[in-house]
């Protein structure tokens, strides 16, 4: 689930390969309009496809010419961005 409040935007429930596609389809327009703060602190469970999601995320901010700053990441999260050798993109 995202909930929008002004510029962040709070996701919270699964980041998973089934939940995936219609986050980033949903978030993409919040993107756009300006949203620069993801909090993640309500994500439940993640697996790689979660890595996917934010980095798209990123993407699309940095596309508007904005910098997205991530808050809340669950250490899942950040253990599989470990594992990936991405941890320094998040």
């Amino acid at each position: 689930m995202i909930e929008r409040e002004a510029n962040l935007c709070r996701l919270s429930g699964d980041a998973t390969l089934d939940t995936v596609p219609g986050l980033l389809e949903k978030i993409r327009p919040l993107l756009r309009e300006g949203v620069d703060t993801l909090d993640c602190a309500g994500v439940a469970n993640v697996d790689s496809s979660a890595l996917g999601f934010i980095l798209a995320c990123k993407r699309e901010a940095e596309a508007g010419q904005r910098r997205l700053k991530l808050t809340g990441l669950p250490p899942s999260l950040l253990n599989l961005a470990s594992l990936y050798g991405i941890a320094d993109q998040l």
